[in-house]
C-alpha cells in the first residue's frame, strides 16, 4: 500500500466559489425554440424559415394538431430532409413526444 501527501501551503486563501455552467445539452434545450407554440417571428428566426415557411407550419399545426416530435415538420410543404437537419438542435415540441394519444 502506497501512501500519498501533497505538501499543503501554509498560507491557505478562502474557497473560491466556481461558476456554474448547465451542460451543454441542458442550454440548449432551454434556448430551442418550441415549433407547437412559437408564433410567425419566433419561426421565422430559425436558419431556412421565411415568413412563408413559417406561416405553413402555423397553418400545419391548426390543421394536424401538435407536433409530436421535431422530425415531424417534415409534414410541412417546403420543409425537406436538408432544411430539417439544420433545425433538429435548435427546436423542441415542448415535451408533446412523451404524450399519448387518447383520443381513440
Amino acid at each position: 500500500m502506497a501512501l500519498c501527501f501533497v505538501h499543503r501551503s501554509t498560507a491557505m486563501r478562502p474557497l473560491e466559489r466556481l461558476p456554474c455552467q448547465p451542460p451543454a445539452a441542458i442550454q440548449a434545450a432551454e434556448a430551442a425554440i418550441d415549433i407547437n407554440t412559437a408564433g410567425l417571428e419566433e419561426l421565422m428566426a430559425l436558419p431556412g424559415i421565411g415568413e412563408t415557411r413559417a406561416q405553413a407550419i402555423l397553418d400545419d399545426r391548426e390543421a394536424n394538431g401538435p407536433f409530436r416530435y421535431p422530425e415531424d415538420l417534415i409534414r410541412v410543404a417546403g420543409i425537406g430532409e436538408g432544411t430539417l437537419s439544420g433545425l433538429l438542435d435548435l427546436i423542441t415540441t415542448g415535451g408533446y413526444g412523451d404524450a399519448e394519444n387518447f383520443s381513440g
